[in-house]
């Protein structure tokens, strides 16, 4: 982890670019983007040669401490890091519905509820009793989402982009990870501490009939799809059999479909007619202070992205109470690291996420304390 001072801080915004305007299509962006990615630059005929002499001399200005050039580097790197990045957001969407806003907007969710008495039979005499429905609104707080690393400007002066490539695609993957879990957290927090109706099981592990409950409860909604890590999915196998009686002998076994779904992807895809579908969560690999178990030791471990405990209900058809989104795109900026003394270059993306008030029920939740522990 790298610690910046406050007032070490500089803004990529603020700087002044020799009197030139970047852009996604300037040249140099453009060039600088394929040097990264390992391409060609024989499409860009002789702006190809001109733009690699300017990043190399940008790269030699920065190693000398040139802060616009520094500035300037990252401009050039955030146009190039946040197309992708602004395309996998949109993943974000999974659990419901995904919008970027600009800069300047205030997110705000306009929810409709009903309330009043349910519809009656009209009476012979007198008015009919009826549901009207009300519209409450409020703003949804953004979080800032940050990705960064340590750049060596001497081998962008070379012309080197191999770190540059290492180091940009650690930033996106550091972006869509902290999204990801701090949405995941939001979500889970919000429909726990939800009042009045909602489905969730929690417990030391999970157990078949609490697994049951929420399914049953939530595909009154659809179908419901079951969303989790792998620690979650493979709970389930175990009951993927059947259980029948011929002659008043009891008989279990496993369908040979099932057998073949277990081969192919370590767990079943049904479980009484509810999709289950295993969500990626790779490791952190800067937190080691996780553990697996050969069976009979306990080893340390990464802690992955995301809960390993986690796993969401979701009935399909209908219209998810979750959503998300971001404002504007990346921002960047630069600082020294106070430990090493070398120069840090974070981006930033401003995120938010909310559960719809009082429509938590929608969404069916399953956490075993086993695995994760969010309190």
């Amino acid at each position: 982890m790298s610690i910046v001072e406050m007032n070490n801080i500089r803004k990529d915004t603020d700087a002044v670019f020799n009197g030139h305007i970047l852009t996604k299509t300037s040249p140099v962006v453009e060039v600088f983007s394929a040097m990264v990615n390992g391409e060609s630059l024989e499409k860009f005929g002789k702006k190809a040669d001109k733009a690699v002499e300017y990043i190399k001399g940008l790269g030699s200005r920065a190693m000398d401490g040139d802060t616009s050039a520094v500035s300037e580097l990252n401009t050039i790197r955030r146009f190039t890091i946040e197309s992708p990045i602004m395309q996998e957001m949109k993943l974000l969407g999974i659990f419901g519905t995904y919008q970027n806003v600009g800069y300047d907007e205030t997110i705000e969710r306009e929810i409709y509820t009903h309330s009043g008495e349910r519809s009656r039979q009209q009476a012979g005499i007198g008015d009919v009793v009826f549901p009207v429905t009300t519209v409450e609104r409020y703003t949804v707080p953004t979080f800032t989402v940050s990705g960064g690393y340590a750049v060596d400007y001497r081998r962008v002066s070379l012309g080197d982009m191999s770190k540059e490539n290492e180091g940009i695609a650690e930033v996106k993957t550091d972006i869509l990870n902290n999204a990801k879990r701090a949405i995941v957290k939001k979500v889970y927090n919000a429909i726990k501490n939800a009042t009045g109706v909602k489905f969730v099981f929690e417990g030391a592990g999970l157990t078949k009939a609490g697994v049951d409950g929420v399914l049953g409860a939530v595909r009154r909604f659809g179908r419901p799809s079951v969303v989790g890590d792998y620690a979650m999915i493979s709970q389930f196998t175990p009951w993927a059999g059947y259980v029948g009686s011929i002659n008043s002998n009891t008989i279990t076994g496993v369908s040979q479909k099932v057998l073949d779904e277990i081969a192919a992807n370590g767990v079943p895809a049904m479980y009484n007619g509810a999709i289950l579908a295993e969500m990626e969560n790779p490791y952190d690999l800067t937190d080691a202070s996780g553990s697996w178990t050969d069976g009979t030791n306990t080893n340390t471990n990464f802690k992955t992205m995301l809960p390993a405990g986690l796993a969401f209900v979701i009935p399909a058809g209908a219209k998810s109470p979750i959503a998300t989104w971001t404002r504007g795109g990346l921002t960047s900026m630069t600082g020294t690291d106070v430990k090493t003394g070398k120069l840090v270059t974070r981006f930033d993306i401003e995120v938010a996420a909310d559960v719809a008030k009082g429509q938590e029920y929608q969404i069916g939740m399953l956490f075993d304390t086993n695995l994760s522990n969010l309190s």
